[in-house]
């Protein structure tokens, strides 16, 4: 429907009438799409440019669906955590699966002492102080990020998932929440949902919602070598190392293909540099 609608309906109620003229009185302009506010970048390329509000979307929920952990799902919101922080926004991580690392924030441009933990490595029992918490101060509006982990084998309720996307709707803040992949067919009052997948050498992003863009690419591609490049990086080297040590300083040479990264292996990840988590 076009503006010339919206106008010729407003028009004919006196009391629907009254109702636009007090919205528009509060600063809500006539025909504007909410969907294409303002947003945090991603710092990825290809997911900035799909996305209407040119990153993760602010004062909105967003529901990244996995099962797995310490596959390049928390580096997906490092350089937005990055940014926050260096506005000196907090940032409050709720019911993490393992405590935050802070140097591997710090190389990562995130101030560690803006970042507060709740209930990290928190048991299924846990799961709905999380959650109480995170509705209370997504309310105050002070966080610049809140990132809510749920446990993969726990649903929530409809009637909770609405009071997190109303505690969150038009503040100056962003939630992401992690859910286990059966939440994926489940339906959701969230601005963004993706189902989360990642191999060795790629992450892929499964569409399921995004207010106010058709999802003609349903399917979202990344580069795992970019998103993590800290830790392959480091994989890198230390593979040439390896090599160095088992045949001699001849065989020192960088090499050019990052080395096997099982998606299963969180211990692997969470030891490099790049990571996010610890045990």
């Amino acid at each position: 429907m076009d503006a010339v609608f919206y106008q010729q309906l407003i028009e004919s109620d006196s009391l629907l009438r009254n109702h636009v003229q007090r919205g528009a009185a509060a600063g809500v302009a006539l025909g504007a799409d909410e969907t294409t506010g303002p947003g945090i970048a991603t710092s990825f390329a290809v997911l900035d440019a799909f996305l209407p509000w040119r990153g993760w979307p602010v004062g909105a929920m967003t529901e990244i669906m996995t099962d797995a952990v310490g596959c390049g799902e928390m580096s997906l919101l490092l350089p937005a955590m990055a940014r926050l922080t260096q506005e000196k926004r907090p940032i409050l991580m709720i019911g993490a699966p393992h405590t935050l690392y802070a140097p591997a924030l710090t190389q990562a441009g995130i101030d560690p002492s803006r970042v507060t933990q709740i209930n990290s490595s928190s048991t299924s029992k846990q799961s709905k102080e999380n959650l109480w918490s995170a509705e209370q101060v997504l309310k105050t509006g002070l966080p610049g990020m809140v990132v809510l982990w749920t446990p993969a084998s726990q649903s929530v309720a409809p009637e909770v998932l609405r009071r997190l996307h109303l505690s969150t709707l038009g503040r100056d803040t962003m939630l992401i929440h992690f859910r286990g992949k059966s939440s994926m067919s489940q339906p959701s009052p969230a601005w963004l949902r993706f189902g989360f997948a990642a191999d060795d050498t790629h992450i892929r992003l499964q569409v399921l919602k995004c207010r106010g863009r058709l999802l003609t690419r349903p399917l979202i591609t990344l580069d795992r070598a970019a998103v993590q490049a800290r830790l392959y990086a480091q994989l890198r080297a230390t593979h040439a190392l390896d090599a160095a040590i088992k045949h001699g300083l001849a065989q020192l040479q960088p090499a050019s293909d990052p080395p096997s990264l099982r998606t299963d292996s969180a211990e692997s990840t969470q030891a490099a540099a790049g990571t996010a988590y610890t045990h």
